[in-house]
C-alpha cells in the first residue's frame, strides 16, 4: 500500500548507522531509497559491534539496509562520480555523512550539488559538527558518549561505563527525518531544496535535554543522592528465583503503594522517606531493604503483586527474549523478513505507524551490489557504457 513518501526518490551516500537508518524510516513510509555502497561494501556490513550471524552477515546491516535498492560503486572515481550526479538530478533527498571538506573535495557539496538539482533536500550529518576543534576528527557513538556527558561513573573507583544502547546512533535518524519532513514541507511551499545539518554529537546531548540544564543558581551539590539512575527506587531487583525486576517509583502514591504491596507499610510515614528528596538522600538504606524484601519471592509472583497495587515495573529481559515478549508481538513491534544468506530473520518495525497511509510492505536489505545494473539501466546507460564501468573499476 502506497506511504506519505510514495515517489520521493531518496539517495543514501551515507555509511555506518545513523544516516542509513534514516533513509530506512524514509522508506518505511513509501520512499525509494538507493543505497549506494562503496565496491568492498559499507562498513555497516563487517562492524564487530554487533555479534554476526552465522551467515557472517552483520545483525545492524539487516537493520540499516531495510527497504533499499544497492548499488555498488566507487564514488571518487570519475566516471562514479557522472553515475552520482544523474542520481542526484533525479532524487529528492540525498542523505550523506562525509568529515567536514571531503564532500566538498569529492564534488558532493550542497553548493555543487544544487547547481544539478536545485530542488534536493541534502541532508549533512557530521560526528561533531562542522566547526570547532573535532570537526574534522573520527567519530563513533561511543566517543560521542564521551564528548557528551553520557558517561558515568557508578562508584567514583570505578571506569566511566557508555550507555547500554547506541544513543547517538539511533537517535540521530529521527532527526534526520524530522528535518527532511520539514524540508519538503517547506520545498512544497517555495520549490526549492535546502541543505539540512545535524551531528551526533548535538543529538547525544539533545538525548539528555532535561539533565543538560545549568542555571545560575545552583542548589549544592549532594553526592549521598548521586543522579536518578543511582537511586533506590529506579533500580532493578534480583528475585528468588534469579530473575530480576526493575521498578521505577516516582511520586508519593506510587511509593505508599508500593510500601503496602511489601507489607512494610508503616515505612510510607518514616520521615527519612516522607518525600521524593528524602527518598533520594536515604537511597543506600532504602536499597539494602529493598534488596531484601524482593529476594524472597520469584519475580512473576512480585509483577503479579505489584501489577494490584499499580506500582510501576517490569521484568528485565536479555535482547535474545524481546521478539518473544507478549507485548512487543501484541502492538506489531517485531519485522520478520527473508534474506538470501541470513535466511529468516527479526528486526525492530517502523516505530512509526500512520493510519490513513501505512506504506509499502518493507523489503530486505540488498545484497552487495544486487540491483547496480537495474538502476544504471533507469539512469539511461547502455550496456556498452556498463561495461566501460565496470573495466574503469567504478562498479
Amino acid at each position: 500500500m502506497p506511504g506519505v513518501l510514495e515517489g520521493i526518490q531518496v539517495l543514501d551516500l551515507a555509511t555506518m548507522w545513523a544516516a542509513p537508518l534514516a533513509a530506512a524510516y524514509l522508506a518505511d513510509q513509501g520512499a525509494q531509497v538507493v543505497k549506494v555502497e562503496p565496491l568492498q561494501g559499507d562498513e555497516a556490513r563487517r562492524t564487530l559491534t554487533t555479534p554476526p550471524l552465522a551467515s557472517g552477515e552483520s545483525r545492524a546491516w539487516l537493520a540499516a539496509g531495510r527497504g533499499k535498492r544497492g548499488i555498488a560503486l566507487d564514488i571518487a572515481r570519475p566516471a562514479g562520480r557522472e553515475v552520482v550526479r544523474r542520481l542526484v538530478a533525479r532524487s529528492d533527498v540525498l542523505l550523506a555523512n562525509f568529515r567536514p571538506g571531503v564532500a566538498r573535495r569529492l564534488g558532493y557539496d550542497y553548493e555543487t550539488l544544487r547547481g544539478i538539482n536545485p530542488r534536493l533536500v541534502h541532508v549533512a550529518l557530521t560526528a561533531y559538527g562542522d566547526k570547532g576543534p573535532y570537526a574534522g576528527r573520527r567519530g563513533y557513538d561511543r566517543l560521542v558518549q564521551a564528548l557528551a556527558g553520557m558517561l558515568r561513573q557508578p562508584r567514583p573507583e570505578s571506569p566511566p561505563q557508555a550507555a547500554g544502547v547506541w544513543a547517538a546512533d539511533m537517535s540521530t535518524p529521527w532527526a534526520i527525518c524530522y528535518g527532511v519532513a520539514l524540508a519538503l514541507l517547506h520545498r512544497e511551499r517555495t520549490g526549492r531544496g535546502q541543505l539540512v545539518e545535524t551531528s551526533l554529537l548535538h543529538m547525544a546531548l539533545a538525548m539528555q535535554t532535561v539533565d543538560l540544564v545549568r542555571a545560575e543558581r545552583e542548589a549544592p551539590p549532594n553526592p549521598a543522592q548521586g543522579d536518578y539512575a543511582s537511586q533506590a527506587l529506579f533500580a532493578p531487583y534480583r528475585c528468588a528465583d534469579g530473575l530480576w525486576l526493575n521498578l521505577v517509583v516516582v511520586s508519593d502514591r506510587e511509593w505508599q503503594a508500593l510500601c503496602e504491596c511489601l507489607g512494610v507499610a508503616h515505612l510510607a510515614q518514616d520521615p527519612q522517606f516522607a518525600g521524593a528528596n528524602d527518598r533520594a538522600r536515604h537511597s543506600q538504606p532504602l536499597y539494602e531493604l529493598l534488596e531484601g524484601l524482593f529476594a524472597t519471592r520469584p519475580l512473576a509472583e512480585w509483577l503479579e503483586a505489584l501489577q494490584r497495587h499499580d506500582v510501576p515495573c517490569a521484568p528485565v529481559l536479555a535482547r535474545e527474549q524481546v521478539f518473544d515478549s507478549p507485548q512487543v508481538k501484541a502492538n506489531g513491534m517485531a519485522l520478520a523478513l527473508e534474506h538470501p544468506t541470513a535466511g529468516r530473520h527479526e528486526t525492530v518495525s517502523a516505530p512509526l505507524r500512520l493510519d490513513a497511509a501505512p506504506g509499502p510492505a518493507p523489503r530486505r536489505a540488498p545484497l552487495l551490489g544486487e540491483h547496480t545494473l537495474e538502476v544504471l539501466r533507469e539512469l539511461g546507460y547502455s550496456q556498452e557504457e556498463v561495461r566501460g564501468l565496470r573495466d574503469a573499476g567504478a562498479i
